[in-house]
This record gives structure tokens, C-alpha cells and sequence, in this order.
């Protein structure tokens, strides 16, 4: 098969194990969208790569934008007084609402009605589905944002203060602020409190009080407009009209995270929307039930999802994405939360063990987790598993209270992290009583080990049982040289020895006339126990000797070779 054809059957069964929504571009939490003029919308990553330009069709200034539960997109247009919608993919869905005059920014509330700022009318508002509800202000409104109280809304028209307005009543309040520096255009509230506002010369922050508290700004941009929060709280977006230089500014520090340019010419830039941002109007929260279960395996489990606001009231129509990560993975599944805020999501396990279950809120990321262990009968009960250590000898004893079909256990001891199979014990079948059992592992070297028990049926299925505790085999308290074994031998042996400090040790092998036939050892060892292993496949038959030197001391033993 060519690489060609190899390149292309690859991509054709991705296409076909993969679901559409993880093969297709959709917007991701924290990517910036930049209204860039001539009816279009720059789609780019948080590090500035452009994964898409959103045509509306429509031409013009597009301006402020906005992103509702289900991570679609909202662009309004100043020019040709409309609201065009784009889903999570970028895919243009049409227009949304109608009666505008010269509309400039769009927010929503909690319960996803949509109040879009005109300069012609007011703020009107509508319902989802884009049917007009009322009109909540009949003035001039160029940006806005509203309060978490769910009535008051903050406004700009391009002067030097920050209106309010209560949309609830429709009674004009108090100037949030007044007497700014500037030109006040986008702005946007934390969830301290706080408001962020672009102001042309440069961007202020000004605390729930309406008192500037902190200035904002890069050398060489003076027309800063639009502005938006990025989902991670600390950190803002803005853009410079006249520059097209797009800003990402952390909000403690004042330094600049990322830039770059929109490529676009001066007076394009003139509006922004980061998927995922957090506004003080519609703060959400998610939650799990249940958190921690323990089902058989072919059995249905379900996991209920339930979103809030900030004041803990139930939201419907609000995008929930849930993933299992685990034994029975890949498991997806995305819905809306229906009237009473909630959403479930079932699957069967099949596969004994551990699943995690994420359930995330498609715009804003946050997320709530649950965890699932299915269970399959198993074929041995085990009652106990314990250790005990002697030297470098470690002595594992287990009891079960019912075997099916048992062949026996394997032993496998690890360390760090790599499992080796030391030993094998004979199982009892089929039975009902206790049964005991011990194994141990002789000539262990040093350090801290795992242990576990491979519990294998007659056909070769197979179960892991894990001692609860680590074994750790210390160092000896003298300095000793064991003798071969085995011995008489043919042709290979092992030779034990254990030093209780770190020193040079040589260990090498004599013929019967005192020559030096092999050196197995001539290094600085650690403190512990060592065991080595001597071929004397090229030796002929006879008496030798192996000697070992160390810190000072030396011991000579004897050892047969019978071939």
C-alpha cells in the first residue's frame, strides 16, 4: 500500500469512528471573535490563530457580539440593522429578531432573553427564539451590560458617563459614573462588581461604586472600543479601532498577555466576543448527581446534571456536554437542560471498572464531575492480602472465602511502575471454603516495592488484586557473601552478597590455580542486597572460586562446575 493510500484510508476511517462535532472546527472556550467590518466576523484561537472569517452576507459595520448557552453566536450588524446568528461550528443560521435602528451590542440574562442596544430605539428585547418581547428603554443606547439583580443595566452612548437603566420597570436610575476621561464605548461588569469600560484614550476599571481605580493602556493606541472578558476572571480583551490591534491585558498587572492584528484596515475593528466569558448577568453553575456509584456491569447507569445562576435559580435551554473517560470510553452525549434546569445522561457499562463522568457547560466550561465503578462477579473472594519483610525476604499471605474455576495466582511485584511476575501459586478450583496461601519472594534487593496477585481462571481469564500497602526492603546491618546457588551447577549460578554502606565492591571469579577467569563486579555500590548471575558456558568442568572485596574486606567461597 502506498503512503498516499495509507494517508487517505486513515483519513477515511477517522471519518468513520469519529463523530462529526470532534471532526468539524467549533468554537472552544476561550476563543476571540472580532468584528472586522464588511459583514464578517474573525473566528481566532486565544493565541491569535485565525481558524475562520464568519460572513454574514449582509456587508457593513458588524459591531458587538454575544454567545448564548448553546455556544451560538450573535453579531450585530450598525449598518444593516440586524442580528445574524452563527452556530458553535460557524455555520451562518440567519438573522435573529428584527426592528432595529442601528443596533450596536447584544447581552442576555439568565434566562437567555436577548436585549440588544440600538442608538435609533433603545434596547429591545426577545425571547430565545428571537420573538420581540418589549422595548426596555427607548433612548439612545450605543453598549451595555447588565447587573446580576437581572433589571439594571448599564449603558454608554459614546459620552463621558455610564447610565443605568432598570429594564424591569423601565424607570431611568442614577449615571453609574460620570465625569470620565474620554469617550466611554464598550464596557463590561466582573462579578466583583467592578466595570471594565474602553474609553477611546485609554480603558478604566471603576469599582462598584463607580470610582475609577485603575487606567489601562499601550503606547500608541488611542481608540480603544471594543472590550470583553476572558473566561479565566483575571484577564480582558480590547481592541484599538484605528490600529486593528486586538489586546489581551491582564486586569491586577496591567500587562499585555497576547496581541495581534486583525489585517484589516483603520475603523474595522469594532466589536468583540470571547466564547466562554462570564458576565455578572448569567453566572453559571453546574452540578452532578449522583457523585459516586457502584453498578454490575450490563446495567443502565444515569447522571442528572442541574444548572443555576449565582442566585441558585434553575436554568432551562442551557447547553450540557457530557463525556465518560475510562473502561467504557468513548461515551458522548450534548443536550439542553429542560424547564427545571436539568438534563440526564444514561449509558451502559459493559466493561468492569472505573469511569469518570464529565458534565460541562458548553460556554463556559465549568464543569461538575461524577465517578462510576461496575463491578463483574468475581470468580475469587479475597478476605485478606498482607506482608511481612525479613532481611531481603518478603513473605505475602492471602486467604479467600470462595473460589470459581481457580487455576492459581500469579505473583508480580513492580517497582517503579514496571510489573514482573515472581512466582506462581497452585489455586483450589471450585470452593466454597477458606482457603490460605503464601508466597515468598526471596533475595529481594533494596528499595520499595508493589506487590499484587494475578488471580487466573481454567480459561485464562484473569483478575488483579493489589496489597493495600507498599513493602519497602531496607538495607542490611553487616556486610555478608552467600553461598552459590545452585551449586554443583551447570552452566550458569547466582551468587548472593549484601553490604550495609555504599563502598567498592569487586567480585570475581578463580580457577583452581588462583588465576582471574572473570570479573562480575568492580564498581561503587549503594548499601543493600545484590544478586548476580555467572555463565560458565565457555568453563570446563571443575572446582573455582569466586572473591569478594569490599571497604577493606574480602571473603573467598568455593563453587563445583559439573558438566
Amino acid at each position: 500500500m502506498g503512503k498516499f493510500t495509507k494517508v487517505i484510508f486513515a483519513f477515511m476511517f477517522a471519518m468513520m469512528i469519529l463523530p462529526v462535532e470532534q471532526i468539524k472546527a467549533q468554537f472552544q472556550t476561550g476563543d476571540v471573535f472580532v468584528a472586522v467590518a464588511n459583514g464578517q466576523v474573525q473566528w481566532r484561537r486565544p493565541n491569535g490563530t485565525l481558524v475562520q472569517t464568519l460572513n454574514t452576507t449582509l456587508g457593513g459595520f458588524t459591531t458587538g457580539m454575544a454567545l448564548d448557552s448553546a455556544n451560538k453566536l450573535y453579531v450585530t450588524n450598525f449598518s444593516n440593522n440586524s442580528v445574524s446568528v452563527f452556530d458553535k461550528f460557524g455555520v451562518l443560521q440567519g438573522t435573529f429578531g428584527s426592528g432595529y435602528s442601528t443596533p450596536e451590542s447584544i447581552v442576555f440574562d439568565n434566562q437567555w432573553n436577548a436585549y440588544v442596544g440600538s442608538l435609533g430605539n433603545g434596547i429591545r428585547k426577545f425571547d430565545y427564539n428571537g420573538n420581540f418581547i418589549s422595548t426596555s428603554y427607548g433612548g439612545r443606547v450605543d453598549f451595555m451590560d447588565l447587573q446580576p439583580d437581572q433589571c439594571t443595566m448599564i449603558r454608554t452612548t459614546e459620552g463621558n458617563f455610564i447610565g443605568t437603566h432598570n429594564i424591569c420597570t423601565n424607570v431611568a436610575g442614577a449615571d453609574f459614573a460620570n465625569g470620565l476621561t474620554g469617550t466611554a464605548f464598550a464596557l463590561r461588569i466582573r462579578l466583583n462588581g467592578d466595570v471594565l469600560v474602553a474609553m477611546g484614550v485609554n480603558i478604566l476599571r471603576l469599582n462598584a461604586a463607580g470610582t475609577v481605580v485603575q487606567t489601562y493602556d499601550v503606547a500608541g493606541e488611542n481608540s480603544w472600543f471594543a472590550l470583553n472578558l476572558d473566561p479565566d476572571g483575571t484577564s480582558f480583551w480590547s481592541a484599538d479601532f484605528t490600529s486593528s490591534n486586538v489586546y489581551r491585558i491582564d486586569i491586577a498587572t496591567g500587562n499585555v498577555i497576547t496581541t495581534y492584528n486583525t489585517g484589516t484596515s483603520s475603523s474595522t475593528v469594532f466589536g468583540l466576543a470571547v466564547a466562554g466569558e462570564i458576565t455578572a448577568a448569567t453566572v453559571l453553575n453546574i452540578a452532578v448527581a449522583p457523585k459516586n456509584s457502584i453498578n454490575p456491569i450490563n446495567t443502565q447507569h444515569c447522571v442528572t446534571a442541574t444548572v443555576t445562576d449565582q442566585f441558585g435559580v434553575l436554568q432551562a435551554n442551557v447547553n450540557v456536554i457530557f463525556v465518560v473517560r475510562g473502561v467504557n470510553a468513548p461515551q458522548n452525549f450534548a443536550g439542553n437542560t429542560n424547564g427545571n434546569g436539568q438534563i440526564s445522561f444514561c449509558y451502559t457499562g459493559t466493561n468492569p471498572g472505573r469511569d469518570t463522568i464529565f458534565a460541562t457547560i458548553g460556554t463556559s466550561g465549568r464543569s461538575d464531575t461524577a465517578y462510576k465503578l461496575w463491578e463483574d462477579p468475581l470468580p475469587v473472594e479475597l478476605a485478606s492480602f498482607t506482608s511481612t519483610v525479613s532481611g531481603n525476604n518478603v513473605s505475602l499471605k492471602w486467604s479467600t472465602t470462595e473460589e470459581i474455576n481457580n487455576a492459581g495466582f500469579d505473583i508480580e511485584r513492580s517497582v517503579n511502575g514496571a510489573w514482573t511476575k515472581v512466582g506462581n501459586v497452585t489455586g483450589n478450583g471450585t470452593t466454597n471454603e477458606i482457603k490460605n496461601y503464601e508466597f515468598t519472594d526471596r533475595g529481594v534487593n533494596s528499595g520499595t516495592y508493589n506487590y499484587r496477585l494475578k488471580q487466573i481462571d481454567y480459561n485464562g481469564s484473569f483478575e488483579y488484586y493489589n496489597l493495600s500497602n507498599e513493602v519497602i526492603v531496607g538495607v542490611p546491618e553487616k556486610f555478608s557473601i552467600a553461598q552459590n546457588y545452585p551449586n554443583p551447577f551447570n552452566p550458569s549460578t547466582k551468587i548472593d552478597y549484601q553490604i550495609p554502606a555504599d563502598g567498592k565492591v569487586k567480585l570475581a571469579i578463580y580457577d583452581n590455580s588462583g588465576k582471574e577467569i572473570a570479573v562480575l563486579t568492580d564498581e561503587v555500590k549503594t548499601a543493600g542486597y545484590y544478586s548476580v548471575n555467572f555463565n560458565a558456558t565457555d568453563l570446563s568442568s571443575g572446582i573455582y572460586f569466586y572473591k569478594i572485596e569490599y571497604n577493606g574486606m574480602n571473603k573467598v567461597m568455593k563453587m563445583t562446575l559439573l558438566k
